[in-house]
């Protein structure tokens, strides 16, 4: 750690109620260096939090000069904002904010404002925007990635709301990426932004309430649950549903053992857009199934992932993983649920891996621009492997490369 000599530079360029945190063994370290996963994660040399632009800019600049390596932090759910102790995190915690322009219908969103944090602030303004299912994500690494959403076929994907954003380059340079300006970075931070520089600062598209398709600015919110011994009808029935562009669905079909009893389940977390009162005839047919639990109401918009909460908790050895479809195949997806009972036989302590499979019955709105973000993919099969014990790293690995062959 012999960047540490330099810190009192680094100091000295920093506002008052920045942060540099370096002993490992102190709470708020501990706390600041939580993730959503703790595989390979690592102790840096020190977290840095800046409370400003300017701040983070300094501190770019700093780590350049002293070819120090440093990554970013903003909601803490990506498995490689992590680094060893010959680098820094840069953690974006204390700096933070949103704008809402009702005129131009954009939001100005800053540093590591949460996902949840935008969807309130919208949502008391008559707006709202493409966001995915985690409150606690951040949300501008949200629309860097490229951002699927349950609002996907009213707004695009979150990569599609991006307008501009500020960027501080690896040298230190503050640019302001637009449509004129540095157009080609602008088309790459739109789906692949998290590789070309620190993102301070976008301006997103936002819509108003009423494009939900009512008055209450609501989505209804349900969920079906079947003994996994049903899958083969229900797919069957699901696969109507999803194909059917009629009723404005979209959702998350999963293969799960959810608590407190642990019992195989097929689990359909269903949304509808549009006047509530329709979801009943749109989900009729899995409603005439009989499932041993069935629910659903009218929540508002930032509101609508609350349930999932538990889901974005940090701590454990869990992955994502995600591979992009272009249609439902009920027999792949049966064989799916055999491949994760023979997971579950082998390695009992997986238990808590999912396999989900996340549609929209409408296509993805097309918007007017060009941009990183994949716009083929209408279903997502979604895969959040489980680990408690290292042992079974390798009964999860070969399980991901059957599904991709599956």
């Amino acid at each position: 750690m012999s960047h540490l000599v330099h810190f009192s530079e680094l100091k000295e360029v920093l506002t008052p109620d920045c942060k540099i945190l370096t002993d490992p063994n102190d709470l708020n370290f501990a706390e600041y260096l939580k993730r959503w996963t703790d595989i390979d994660l690592k102790t840096p040399g020190a977290i840095v939090l800046p409370t400003s632009e300017s701040d983070c800019q300094n501190i770019v600049k700093w780590a350049s000069k002293y070819s120090i390596p440093f990554v970013t932090k903003s909601g803490g759910h990506s498995a490689w904002s992590t680094i060893g102790s010959n680098g820094i995190i840069i953690d974006l915690s204390l700096y933070k904010g949103i704008e809402v322009h009702v005129e131009s219908g954009t939001a100005i969103i800053r540093g590591s404002i949460l996902s949840k944090e935008v969807a309130v602030t919208l949502a008391e303004a008559g707006f709202f925007t493409a966001l995915g299912n985690g409150n606690t994500v951040g949300a501008i690494p949200y629309f860097l990635g490229g951002g699927c959403s349950i609002t996907s076929s009213i707004t695009g994907f979150g990569s599609d709301q991006i307008i501009s954003a500020r960027v501080i380059t690896a040298d230190g340079q503050l640019i302001n990426a637009t449509d004129d300006t540095y157009p080609d970075l602008l088309y790459a931070i739109r789906g692949a932004g998290q590789h070309f520089g620190l993102v301070t600062q976008l301006v997103i598209k936002i819509h108003p309430l009423r494009n939900l398709g009512n008055d209450e600015g609501v989505i209804w919110v349900g969920s079906f649950v079947f003994p996994l011994d049903r899958a083969r009808e229900v797919t069957s029935v699901m696969k109507n549903v999803m194909n059917n562009d009629q009723y404005a669905t979209a959702g998350l079909m999963m293969i799960m053992a959810p608590p407190p009893t642990g019992d195989p389940c097929l689990v359909i977390a269903a949304r509808y857009s549009g006047n509530p009162d329709d979801a009943a005839l749109a989900y009729k047919d899995i409603y005439d199934l009989k499932p041993f639990i069935a629910s659903g109401a009218p929540v508002p918009i930032q509101n609508a992932s609350d349930r999932g909460e538990a889901l974005a908790a940090k701590g454990g050895f869990k992955q994502f993983g995600i591979v992009g479809l272009h249609q439902f195949d009920e027999e792949a997806f049966l064989r799916i649920i055999v491949i994760w009972r023979e997971l579950i036989a082998k390695c009992p302590d997986a238990i808590k891996t999912a396999f989900n499979f996340q549609w929209d019955s409408r296509p993805v709105k097309r918007l007017d621009i060009e941009s990183a973000m994949c716009l083929h993919v209408r279903i997502s099969l979604l895969i959040c492997k489980y680990r408690y014990e290292r042992q079974i790293q390798l009964c999860l690995q070969i399980l991901y490369m059957r599904i991709l062959i599956v």
